[in-house]
């Protein structure tokens, strides 16, 4: 402890100096104010207690608090004097010191006070300091979330697409919400609407989604099936996610082209299928757990298919929309969650109502999407009302060898070509057509692999691996050829596609089981396109779509 003692007696100044030298203590004496004043000034020292007469030869040692407290913030200071009027020594509290000590001194007790004072101020210093620290953290963590936040819209941003046929809304728990809503449009002109549902809350949440943004967009641009998806997702999500982390989804696929609905909910509330009087007619009940639970070969990727009709609406929402209890205490059953939705007159505007002024702070993130059939079906109609009247031909030819079959997204490549000469609607009837005639070709052309694999026991994950081996044994003796010709004045399009594997006409199967062996491909195929050819012996097809005239 270093100490200023500010004293005009050389009685008391005597005494200070064989005390505190047997306590081991550093003092400085001056018997001025003047003198003070230039010591505390002094950058040698580095005082930690003040003992301060009152009575000096140039003035109060009251006047120097003043510069005490400027100079030496953070100092103990005890006035000593032998003035006991209780309203000197509650200006001179008011001003600063920490403590008293009346003349003439017992040193013992003068002891005990500066320890005491000392320590006092040794936790004010080690409370500031603990205070600083705290904001230096606290704005470290802001500027931390405010770049997380930033990073996790602008990649929400990127992969998501605002359309008026899907409204949505989020209200989060905390600062960061553990669900999101994602909405992209495949090639063909169909719309992925996926609701994801991360395990707790915050910024551990939100982490946990952004593996599965990025995957979910960039397959929902390649126009994938749902299973292949799902099983991607689960998959991505088990070797990224701690074994206590998972994300409850529910998956949507609309395809306008054949009018049907495929869903895949994995341990999320229903998903709801009401008409335009809001009567529910369906519930899509969960029948999967979350992804990121299972391993791959116990995820179950089975979809369920529904038609596509107009004027429905679909309502998904996570499990925070019916257990967010109400001021009440009451919780919104999905009878009411409906009831909601078909009173506002803007689209959600009663359920943000609802949870933003009848409910206390809620518990979980609460997120709700509305899907519009209506809508959604407007969007193909639209563009078949378009007649395209500019004349044009053209022949495109590609030839794929070895693993380029398998790295190069073809159909997506060739449909972003077509889309600048082409309707839309006949746009994504040919990349529906060309997505499929091109699996068939690679996978049961040149891989030789069979659909009935994916319906045994782990039979998918058995496909995927048997598809990578193959894959890896590639060699450029093994092709794909392919060729588009169009002419707009006949609004005539012609697919032609071969592989340089053995066909299908063979004793093992006969044309007859041709559709079997293709698995749903050619089926789908002859549902859109005005003509199905398959030529002998079974590794070529030549398919016609034509458009508006």
């Amino acid at each position: 402890m270093s100490v200023l003692i500010i004293e005009d007696s050389p009685v008391f100044g005597l005494m200070y100096k064989k005390f505190f030298k047997g306590k081991g203590i550093s003092i400085v004496i001056c018997q001025s104010l003047e003198k003070a004043k230039q010591e505390i000034e002094n950058p040698q020292y580095n005082f930690e207690l003040v003992l301060l007469d009152n009575h000096l030869p140039d003035g109060k040692g009251i006047e120097i608090l003043s510069d005490l407290k400027s100079k030496l913030p953070l100092v103990a200071i005890i006035m000593v004097s032998a003035n006991s009027e209780t309203d000197f020594f509650v200006e001179a509290f008011k001003q600063g010191i920490d403590d008293i000590a009346l003349k003439p001194i017992d040193m013992e007790l003068l002891w005990l006070k500066m320890k005491k004072s000392f320590h006092q101020r040794y936790l004010e210093i080690l409370n500031n300091n603990q205070r600083e620290a705290l904001n230096i953290w606290r704005d470290s963590q802001l500027q931390e979330q405010a770049l997380a936040k930033h990073l996790i819209g602008a990649m929400h941003g990127k992969i998501h697409s605002d359309i008026s046929a899907i409204n949505y809304w989020v209200k989060p728990s905390s600062l960061f919400s553990g669900d999101s809503i994602i909405h992209c449009d495949g090639p063909d002109g169909s719309h992925y609407v996926m609701l994801a549902d991360a395990m707790g809350h915050g910024l551990a949440a939100t982490v946990s989604l952004m593996p599965m943004m990025q995957a979910f967009g960039a397959m929902a641009d390649k126009g994938l099936p749902l299973c292949n998806i799902v099983f991607e997702l689960n998959s991505k999500l088990n070797h990224l996610l701690t074994e206590d982390r998972f994300v409850a989804v529910v998956i949507i696929h609309l395809q306008l082209i054949n009018k049907t609905i495929e869903v895949w909910n994995g341990g999320m509330p229903p998903v709801i299928i009401v008409d335009d009087q809001y009567k529910i007619i369906k519930q899509v009940k969960s029948a999967n757990m979350a992804l990121g639970v299972l391993s791959d070969n116990l995820i179950s990727v089975s979809t369920e298919k529904l038609d596509l009709v107009d004027n429905q609406r679909l309502l998904l929402f996570s499990d925070g929309a019916i257990e967010t209890p109400s001021i009440e205490g009451n919780m919104l059953s999905v009878d009411d969650l409906v009831s909601l939705v078909k009173s506002s007159e803007e689209p959600l505007e009663a359920v943000k109502l609802h949870f933003n002024d009848k409910c206390e702070s809620p518990p979980d993130d609460i997120s709700i999407v509305v899907i519009d059939t209506h809508d959604i079906l407007q969007t193909l109609i639209k563009d078949d009302e378009v007649i395209y009247t500019q004349e044009s031909a053209f022949i495109i030819e590609h030839t794929l060898q070895g693993k380029s079959m398998d790295l190069l997204d073809v159909p997506s490549h060739l449909c972003e070509l077509l889309s600048k000469q082409l309707p839309l609607s006949l746009v994504s009837k040919v990349f529906t057509v060309l997505t499929e005639l091109y699996l068939n070709a690679f996978e049961h052309g040149i891989l030789e692999l069979k659909s009935e694999i994916k319906s045994e026991e782990n039979g998918f994950l058995n496909f995927y691996e048997q598809k990578q081996e193959r894959t890896n044994h590639l060699s450029n003796t093994n092709k794909i050829k392919l060729k588009i010709q169009w002419q707009s004045n006949t609004q005539r399009l012609e697919i032609y596609i071969e592989d340089s594997g053995h066909g299908f006409f063979n004793k093992d199967i006969e044309p007859s089981a041709l559709f079997k062996s293709y698995g749903r491909g050619l089926s789908l195929i002859e549902n859109i396109a005005d003509s199905l050819e398959i030529i002998p012996p079974g590794n070529a097809t030549r398919v016609v779509l034509v458009g508006k005239i």
